[in-house]
């Protein structure tokens, strides 16, 4: 009997978009089989939704021993899928453990825009001394190893030299990039005609875009 396949496995922007939400901001259940991502954002989850083509309903949850339910769910069983994750580098209790993510190199842009809209940012902050605004974008992971691969494939794909990773008190790592690098790559990430981000951090980023400050 063979399998229902829900998502293709076929490498597109859409795919790779999504793929990054998951590395990031999803969760890949121990039976094999589904796979959900928790957002507070509900464009997040619609974006991923749309791009893997699934209907599933989105639920909501709250943390451990609140009671608001800030937050989105969508979860969904799809076995080949689950095990086309897994050969590209992507596990159950990936958090610490995930590192280098196989996919084509001309949709890395894509799968990054996916990690920066999961679990990253773009900022704009004005310098105390200079009053010049100061650019960053910045991915945030407990796995070192997963921002080695991304800066590694950002300085490939985007030719920029900076970039530097730094963790915290707790054990959070972040990969972070100053204004210049920053520029080049957001024009990299939004480019003609890309369908699916999060609007609110293109809306910081689209004030660079064309290598300019509007």
């Amino acid at each position: 009997m063979r399998r229902l396949c829900k998502v293709s496995v076929v490498w597109s922007p859409e795919l790779a978009y999504a793929v990054g939400i998951i590395a990031t901001d999803g969760n890949l259940s121990p039976d094999g089989r589904h796979m959900n991502i928790t957002s507070k954002d509900k464009e997040l989850i619609l974006n991923c939704r749309k791009c893997l083509k699934l209907k599933n309903r989105i639920g909501r949850k709250a943390r451990a021993g609140l009671s608001p339910k800030k937050y989105y769910v969508f979860q969904f069983g799809d076995k080949n899928f689950y095990e086309f994750l897994n050969q590209i580098g992507i596990f159950a209790a990936k958090s610490k453990t995930i590192g280098f993510v196989d996919l084509p190199s001309k949709y890395f842009h894509d799968f990054l825009r996916g990690c920066i809209d999961g679990d990253g940012s773009i900022s704009i902050a004005v310098h105390p001394q200079s009053n010049q605004l100061q650019l960053r974008i910045r991915v945030c992971s407990a796995s070192i190893n997963f921002l080695k691969f991304l800066k590694e494939g950002i300085l490939k794909t985007a030719k920029v030299k900076g970039g530097w990773i730094y963790t915290n008190q707790n054990g959070i790592h972040t990969l972070s990039f100053g204004k210049a690098d920053s520029i080049i790559i957001l024009n990299l990430l939004y480019y003609t005609g890309v369908k699916f981000y999060l609007s609110r951090k293109y809306k910081v980023a689209r004030k660079f875009l064309n290598g300019r400050v509007a």
